[in-house]
């Protein structure tokens, strides 16, 4: 994987279960959010050494929605215990999209279907 994304107990080699995913997500929807990878002036390696060994994390905007940050901070918690299982994220995503006014594109991706054959969907605007 990429540094950048990679547990803090992944890059101080510790054993470590299934909720690297769960920090690897939280680092990933925080680019998504953000538009800038967590720590952007820094290189890949840097990046996760902050958060291993110093334990930094990236600054959240203040305008950002309070669901978000409280899903944020818990999913890149330093111990890995306390992270949340992904049925937990997606029930807050879940609601959030619920809570969305429904604009033009929140009611096409909503009306969109999974492939049977490919498993995915598309649509092209």
């Amino acid at each position: 994987g990429s540094y950048r994304f990679m547990a803090p107990e992944v890059f101080r080699h510790e054993n470590y279960t299934e909720t690297v995913d769960i920090y690897s997500f939280a680092m990933i929807f925080f680019y998504m959010l953000d538009g800038n990878p967590p720590w952007p002036n820094e290189n890949g390696v840097a990046a996760v050494r902050m958060a291993a060994l110093d334990g930094d994390r990236p600054i959240l905007p203040r305008n950002w929605d309070a669901r978000f940050q409280t899903l944020l901070q818990e999913c890149w918690d330093e111990n890995p215990k306390t992270r949340p299982p992904f049925k937990k994220i997606l029930s807050v995503l879940n609601d959030y999209a619920r809570d969305m006014p429904k604009t033009t594109m929140h009611r096409t991706l909503s009306t969109m279907s999974v492939s049977k054959d490919t498993g995915c969907s598309c649509a092209v605007m």
